[in-house]
């Protein structure tokens, strides 16, 4: 046939090896795709689905003690840690670039014995740390992370957050409020304005950083069993 490609028969079966040995290769990396995958990459630094889950069972088990230990993680969970988790990582680049916020090692080893104080008892806190597949290290990680975000955050913003008298006379004109209701009026203004500048600084550090979301774990269905 013109133009047909001619092999030496010693040769021939080499495709079909190759083929199969590829056929395996790829069902063996589609299986690994099942378990894990590139979820976001932030500044070069990829992030997982398995780093998502691991980070946000201990979000969750700092908010709501051991017994979040083992709840399943929907993928409206892991989107909304995922966002913090790329917000944070965004925020940590900008410290990182002006060298702000280092913990001292003493302050990583209390966030760890503050997470660890929430199990009844170190075999179950153990556990945890096997169920997340984390070294104590790296949980102490995402804690210092999260507080050297807060203290940055908070440097940045609290004092431009504070309301002013005039800014709550405003909302207050016309109302007839008790004295305990413009308190209650003041701390929830004071709140929005703090969530307002924390959106315009997220989004100012993002147009700074390289951020690419590959998965934004928004559909529905759970995450895989060892997550």
């Amino acid at each position: 046939m013109p133009g047909a490609i001619c092999y030496h028969p010693g040769v021939r079966a080499l495709p079909v090896a190759l083929l199969t040995a590829a056929a395996a290769f790829s069902a063996r990396a589609a299986d690994r795709q099942l378990l894990d995958e590139v979820v976001a990459v932030v500044d070069a630094h990829s992030i997982t689905l398995s780093e998502v889950a691991a980070e946000t069972r201990v979000r969750l088990v700092e908010a709501q003690g051991a017994s979040a230990a083992n709840v399943p993680l929907d993928r409206r969970i892991l989107a909304a840690s995922l966002r913090k988790t790329i917000e944070e990582r965004i925020v940590l680049s900008e410290m990182q670039r002006l060298k702000l916020f280092d913990l001292e090692p003493g302050e990583v080893e209390s966030l760890l014995a503050k997470l660890r104080a929430l199990f009844p008892s170190r075999t179950e806190y153990d556990a945890f740390v096997r169920s997340v597949e984390l070294t104590d290290d790296e949980i102490g990680t995402i804690l210092a992370r999260e507080l050297r975000v807060a203290r940055y955050l908070d440097n940045r913003l609290k004092l431009a957050a504070q309301l002013r008298d005039s800014e709550l006379g405003e909302a207050a004109r016309g109302k007839n409020l008790t004295e305990a209701q413009r308190e209650q009026l003041r701390e929830q203004l004071a709140q929005e304005k703090y969530q307002r500048l924390l959106r315009e600084l997220l989004a100012d550090l993002r147009r700074r950083a390289t951020v690419r979301v590959l998965d934004p774990l928004d559909a529905e269905g759970t995450v895989a069993a060892g997550q």
